[in-house]
């Protein structure tokens, strides 16, 4: 068998390339690895996924293949197949594994591309996987100022007063 294989409790994962492997690979089996060792739910998703997710880091050119098949992950080098491919560059790639960045997001400001392929719906479920434990699916999605939220909510109590004082006034609304 080539290349090199770690088990985290359950999902054996390998890096197809062994010691050739891009850094794009061994950082996703590291990434991998650290993840599905910390949770059992997420070794059981891992082993019950099946198919091929591509991710192409656009800014050096370097692209892998994650493979679930068989109770098992797989990182092959370059765009094997894939049922999807998520492309971007490197860092915006592993916010997005994280849950710190919001694919959707990131793909209305142009830093990601997600071409769903064969499998319109693997891509979500790979990154439903990678993301962190307790991620929410929204976050990376910007949120407006504090200042703006705060003053928007009194805007809205001193709007509701005044129209509340009003229809109570003798010859309001009310009468």
């Amino acid at each position: 068998m080539t290349g090199s294989v770690s088990t985290n409790g359950t999902v054996p994962i390998r890096a197809v390339a062994g010691d050739e492997a891009s850094g794009l690979a061994n950082i996703i089996t590291q990434y991998l690895e650290q993840l599905l060792g910390d949770s059992a739910e997420k070794r059981a998703a891992a082993s019950s996924l099946r198919g091929r997710l591509g991710m192409n880091a656009r800014e050096s050119d370097v692209a892998v293949t994650i493979v679930f098949a068989d109770g098992a992950i797989e990182i092959e080098e370059g765009l094997q197949e894939p049922d999807a491919v998520i492309g971007g560059e490197l860092e915006f790639l592993m916010h997005m594994m994280a849950g710190r960045a919001n694919p959707a997001w990131e793909m209305l400001n142009r830093k990601m591309t997600i071409r769903p392929g064969r499998r319109p719906l693997f891509a979500y479920q790979a990154y439903s996987l990678m993301r962190l434990p307790g991620v929410h699916v929204w976050n990376g999605v910007p949120r407006p100022p504090t200042g703006v939220l705060v003053g928007a909510a009194a805007a809205l109590v001193i709007g509701l007063s005044i129209m509340y004082a009003r229809r109570r006034a003798p010859g309001g609304d009310d009468a």
